[in-house]
């Protein structure tokens, strides 16, 4: 458990394993709220000591599924932290009928410390973005990618498929692909970019601090700004 900011932390889990070796970090994180209550985003193959580590923490009160392809833990979460609330992203509930959620990241107010944003224009992610207001960390899933240490060549080469290698903060060529909605895609990078942002914590790769208008150029596709 890696500490990004006061009360937020980076877990990094088992990595995503794929044919030809290809290993694609995947982390939680986790923020503790001025409540003291915690929220586990986006969790991951979490082992024993990760979990034990996040209870020392507090109660976890909410588990965060953030979008349609990142709910595959989510069900092991909830076993762990069964008093907790599920909440997924828009259109997860009927895609994982078999969780019990108990609110969709949007519509579900979790604390005045966290503002979400759902990146519009995408059917087929509907990722909530957070904001932790109190240190400005921006937490995404696969909106940013920041994979500095690819544990092979292998991983490297599917990193660059997809326009997200390099050893830096990468946007992935996805988002083009997926985007259907542009208007409503810029509009949601725009809520973004209000946000003071001083830290990002990506689901997959290192959390590192920015600020918004270091990450204007990183944006890509539809969310590329004019003039970044």
């Amino acid at each position: 458990m890696t500490p990004i900011a006061t009360d937020v932390w980076h877990v990094a889990g088992q990595p995503m394993k794929f044919p030809g070796g290809v290993r694609i970090p995947l982390a939680s994180t986790v923020i503790r709220l001025p409540s003291g209550k915690v929220v586990v985003y986006s969790p991951g193959k979490l082992d024993e000591a990760d979990m034990a580590a996040i209870d020392a923490l507090g109660d976890v009160a909410y588990i965060l599924a953030p979008n349609l392809y990142h709910h595959l833990f989510a069900g092991k979460a909830h076993e762990r932290w069964p008093k907790a609330t599920l909440v997924g992203a828009p259109g997860l509930a009927a895609k994982r009928s078999d969780l019990k959620f108990g609110g969709e990241l949007g519509s579900t107010q979790i604390d005045d410390a966290l503002d979400v944003v759902i990146v519009g224009g995408s059917p087929a992610m509907n990722e909530a973005v957070l904001f932790h207001r109190p240190t400005g960390t921006l937490v995404c899933c696969d909106w940013l990618f920041n994979v500095t240490k690819p544990a092979n060549v292998f991983t490297s080469f599917a990193l660059s498929l997809t326009g997200t290698s390099g050893r830096r903060l990468k946007q992935s060529r996805v988002w083009g692909w997926s985007t259907k909605d542009k208007a409503a895609a810029r509009a949601s990078r725009d809520k973004i970019l209000e946000w003071p942002i001083q830290h990002i914590a990506p689901v997959h790769g290192e959390p590192l601090d920015i600020d918004r208008d270091h990450l204007k150029p990183v944006l890509r596709g539809p969310f590329k700004v004019a003039g970044a």
